[in-house]
């Protein structure tokens, strides 16, 4: 597992735990960015990280992103 803030460009996972309180979760559960969902990075460079989920690019932003635990998908 590792924070969705450190994902590389193209990689894809599914979110495994939310750190942070009801804040967090809210703000999060509004994006729909849940526990169990896949998540694609479009890009991470440095600051918020732009995501695809459930179709839909989001921007979250750096610490928000940190809070968001990932089991990232092995490439073959």
């Amino acid at each position: 597992m590792i924070p969705l803030a450190v994902m590389r460009d193209g990689s894809k996972g599914r979110v495994a735990a939310i750190a942070g309180g009801r804040g967090a979760h809210r703000n999060l559960e509004d994006l729909g960015i849940v526990v169990g969902k896949e998540v694609r990075v479009l890009r991470n460079s440095g600051g918020a990280v732009l995501v695809a989920v459930n179709g839909t690019r989001l921007v979250v932003g750096r610490g928000l992103a940190m809070k968001v635990m990932v089991n990232v998908e092995q490439k073959n």
